[in-house]
């Protein structure tokens, strides 16, 4: 009976790391899931300025959940880091996600941005060039 190697007794006695596991956008397919955490880690290198971090789509989908109930909260929830809203991060997000992934995000994203339409005021003193959602109030 052949007997196992030290180096194969060590590895199988090994820790093995529990890694954070990413946040999942629920009610997405899996293979929207997929295409997000590829932009998630694509963009990674650069996560304090423009780029995203694995799960930032899901948090940021969670803020803008908490800022379309209540929308006096939503100066509460931009990123830590950055300083990017929420809406922000997932307008970013929808731009360069492909145009399947992005229509079942958006499907998401759509009936909170009507929900925080309706529990708003727009801002008419606000300037132009900012988007929609910081231009109410």
């Amino acid at each position: 009976m052949p007997h196992k190697r030290p180096h194969d007794l060590r590895l199988l006695a090994s820790h093995r790391p529990h890694w954070r596991s990413v946040p999942h956008v629920p009610g997405l397919p899996a293979a929207v899931q997929q295409e997000i955490a590829q932009v998630e880690l694509r963009t990674a290198a650069n996560w304090a300025g423009a780029g995203l971090w694995p799960g930032a789509v899901a948090e940021a989908l969670s803020g803008w959940t908490s800022s379309s109930r209540d929308p006096a909260q939503r100066h509460f929830h931009p990123c830590a880091c950055c300083g990017r809203s929420s809406r922000g991060l997932l307008d970013e997000v929808l731009a360069v996600l492909p145009a399947p992934a992005a229509r079942a995000l958006g499907r998401l994203i759509e009936p909170l941005d009507e929900d925080f339409r309706a529990r708003s005021l727009p801002n008419p003193s606000a300037s132009q060039d900012l988007p929609w959602w910081t231009r109410r109030v």
